[in-house]
């Protein structure tokens, strides 16, 4: 019996003590810094009035910026700086289509090509490819002859004739 008080006692005291040293932890973080009071004189409060600190306004221009609100996948169509839609030859370099055949006979000679995402096309004259607004000027038995226009390094407006030749057949001749 005499165990069982002492116990309760014990843990009455350090009950007490742990709530005590918690009410003092809390008031210590939650209590606002004690405001030092001094006399101050009239000319030194007006000074006082005028350096509060101002909050500054942040102002976003998002402009010439994509909107992050629109999704990337809404732009269905590129267009070249004509504002013309490109066709799907002209999202490829020239060096990247592949020859596969020719066609001549009655009628414009025409070609076939691979693009490099496997899909074929049929090119004639006057036909665009390329990504430098390459124009189909000739197709002859073994290749397609493509006009080009770009700009070099000094700005100056270039032409250059490209060509995409049929591939080397393998075997004896």
């Amino acid at each position: 019996m005499k165990r069982h008080v002492i116990s309760i006692v014990t843990f009455s005291l350090l009950t007490l003590g742990l709530l005590a040293g918690c009410e003092e932890s809390d008031q210590a973080v939650n209590a606002p810094p004690p405001a030092a009071k001094k006399a101050v004189a009239p000319k030194a409060a007006a000074v006082v009035e005028n350096t509060e600190v101002k909050e500054q306004v942040y102002v976003y221009n998002g402009e010439g910026t994509r909107d992050p609100f629109k999704s990337p996948l809404d732009i269905l169509v590129e267009v070249s700086d004509a504002g013309v839609p490109l066709t799907p030859l002209q999202k490829f370099d020239l060096n990247q289509l592949r020859l596969i055949g020719v066609i001549i006979g009655k009628g414009d000679p025409r070609a076939m090509v691979i693009a490099p995402d496997g899909k074929s096309f049929i090119l004639k004259k006057g036909v665009k490819v390329g990504k430098n607004n390459g124009v189909v000027t000739k197709v002859t038995t073994d290749s397609v002859e493509v006009l080009e226009e770009y700009m070099d390094f000094t700005g100056d407006i270039k032409t250059s004739v490209e060509e995409i030749k049929l591939p080397q057949r393998g075997g004896s001749k």
